[in-house]
């Protein structure tokens, strides 16, 4: 032996191996590939088992991987059916199964029944393999055209029946499979039970038994028993699959974006499966990920979809103009029942973000006309109010950011707050709009509920830019209100200081000119510069009262500054 060893070539050596592992490779490997959705591992082993020893077990098996597939191969298992029933003078029942379901899944349910009914009479309805495949048969396709759930549970049991020790989970797990198709869950979980307890496919069982607490929607079980799947077989897709699903059912997208992920590099995905990542990559941010992938099966996949997810992927990572191309074509190429509103506003958005200096103001125009329309549609999926109105704050289009606005808190309705009416009495400022700006500063303080006392501040403002020449100082009440409720603490910060020696002059002002009240105008302006030393307008006023300036008529140190945004920011609470 030794001699001969010695004499083998280098390469013959390495055939020789691969003759022992292509031997080691067994029936259960393959279905153990199949359960998992490594088609494609699955199809070398039985296509090798075929090659190292043709026998009807090995046909038979062969014929049921094409069977099996996402896509049936119906030409390839008839061919290994056919070959399997050649072996002997009287043809391997088990691969006349196989051609009857081949019959079945073609559509000729009646021709195949009869051809079952045949192979239970032949073997005078004693072989529980032959019942047993005869019912699973009738439960591999999910098309209720190629299926009968009611034959597949009577041939199933038929075979347990006669199945001498119950011992092999394969009759269960089938059985399952039928109850689900009668949507029995009941059922389906009382088969995989019975399956469980044989100790044997762990993995396959408790992923079975995810789906059907999924299906069921009680998806904590449904966790528990696919988190039990791969803790006995990491490598067991199917089970990253659902786990998925439990995920994305709670709006948990990047964990359900991991698992699909987890999914695709565990089994031999289907583009279909590969185009869910895509979905759920993107949902979860992950655009990086969405790309590649999606870029793997583009040229395959003929769903219109792939230009809509290409799109909004590339809008999202600033690729814009290629983006708004690629919604435009979904829109084009997919009947309209599957348009989206928020197709109209990613097309928006992308546009508003096209880096072209020289079209921008075209650009930003169309952008705004498409989201509004998404709007209009219904879209709650993203906020494109705050998209319009930074493109009108960025073009300083004061009156078009007032009646965004507008239009958003006619939308909110009872739901708009205080920060919504703060922005919008920004707007109105910004544009001049001061009688219209005081009102929407009074619903502001009304909903902040004195949690936040600027916008008294901006309202007394106001009411001085509508009328500068106001004799009667009509800002007075709110400036006095603002100095009663400064909470004692925030005396020391420095805007509030600001404010209240803002608030301080003008009522200093007032006490001087309307009231004549010199003793109190004298107090204010003291108050005001404790709170603002260097305030030189004050300082003016106690000279002239003092009778130590040659100024005689003050000029009014409360008067706000001259500038169209009181609150001296560029933006409200939300902006």
């Amino acid at each position: 032996m030794n001699k001969i060893l010695r004499s083998l070539s280098v390469s013959a050596v390495a055939v020789l191996a691969l003759t022992f592992h292509t031997l080691a490779q067994t029936v259960q490997d393959g279905l153990r590939n199949l359960d998992a959705e490594r088609y494609n591992a699955a199809g070398t082993i039985f296509n090798q088992l075929v090659t190292s020893a043709p026998t009807e077990e090995n046909y038979f098996y062969q014929g049921y991987y094409y069977l099996n597939l996402p896509e049936p191969d119906l030409a390839k298992a008839n061919e290994a059916f056919t070959k399997g029933t050649t072996l002997s003078k009287r043809p391997d029942p088990l691969n006349r199964v196989g051609l009857a379901a081949v019959k079945l899944l073609s559509g000729d349910k009646a021709g195949a029944k009869v051809d079952f009914d045949d192979i239970r009479k032949d073997t005078k309805n004693k072989n529980p393999e032959v019942l047993f495949r005869i019912g699973e048969a009738y439960a591999i396709s999910e098309n209720p055209k190629l299926n009968d759930p009611a034959e597949a549970v009577m041939n199933i049991q038929a075979g347990l029946d006669v199945l001498k020790v119950k011992n092999n989970p394969d009759y269960y797990i089938a059985l399952a499979k039928a109850y689900l198709l009668k949507n029995d869950g009941g059922s389906a979980m009382t088969a995989l039970e019975n399956a469980l307890n044989m100790g044997q496919k762990t993995a396959v069982i408790r992923t079975l038994m995810g789906r059907v607490w999924f299906q069921g929607k009680s998806y904590p079980k449904a966790q528990q028993d696919l988190n039990e799947s791969i803790k006995a077989d990491p490598e067991h897709a199917p089970a990253y699959y659902y786990l998925s699903g439990i995920f994305q059912v709670f709006g948990k997208f990047d964990l359900a974006a991991k698992n699909a992920k987890l999914y695709l590099e565990k089994s031999e995905a289907t583009d279909e499966a590969k185009l869910r990542y895509v979905k759920l990559a993107f949902t979860s941010k992950d655009y990086d990920g969405a790309t590649e992938v999606l870029n793997s099966i583009f040229d395959k996949i003929q769903d219109p979809v792939k230009y809509r997810l290409r799109g909004y992927t590339q809008i999202e990572k600033g690729e814009c103009a290629e983006g708004v191309k690629n919604v435009q074509e979904f829109l084009k190429k997919a009947p309209e029942d599957r348009h989206l509103a928020s197709d109209y506003g990613t097309i928006g958005r992308g546009y508003i973000c096209i880096n072209d200096d020289v079209n921008k103001a075209v650009n930003d125009s169309i952008g705004i006309t498409y989201m509004e329309k998404a709007v209009s549609l219904g879209d709650t999926t993203t906020d494109y109010t705050t998209d319009i109105v930074n493109v009108y704050k960025a073009a300083k289009r004061w009156d078009k950011l007032a009646t965004t606005y507008e239009q958003s808190i006619a939308k909110e309705g009872a739901k708009a707050d205080g920060a919504d009416y703060y922005n919008l009495a920004d707007a109105y400022i910004r544009s001049k709009d001061y009688i219209k700006a005081d009102s929407a500063l009074s619903t502001t303080i009304v909903l902040y509920k004195d949690t936040w006392l600027t916008p008294y501040i901006l309202k007394a403002r106001v009411k001085q830019y509508a009328d500068p020449n106001d004799s009667t100082f009509s800002a007075a009440p709110i400036y006095e209100k603002y100095i009663s409720l400064v909470p004692e603490a925030d005396k020391a910060k420095d805007l509030t200081k600001k404010y209240l020696a803002e608030a301080y002059g003008y009522l200093g002002i007032k006490a001087l000119l309307l009231d004549k009240d010199t003793a109190k105008a004298k107090e204010y302006m003291n108050l005001v510069l404790t709170y603002d030393p260097n305030n030189q307008q004050a300082t003016k006023v106690l000279e002239s009262i003092n009778g130590t300036s040659t100024t005689t008529t003050p000029n009014g140190s409360g008067t706000p500054p001259a500038n169209n945004n009181p609150s001296g920011s560029s933006g409200g609470p939300k902006g």
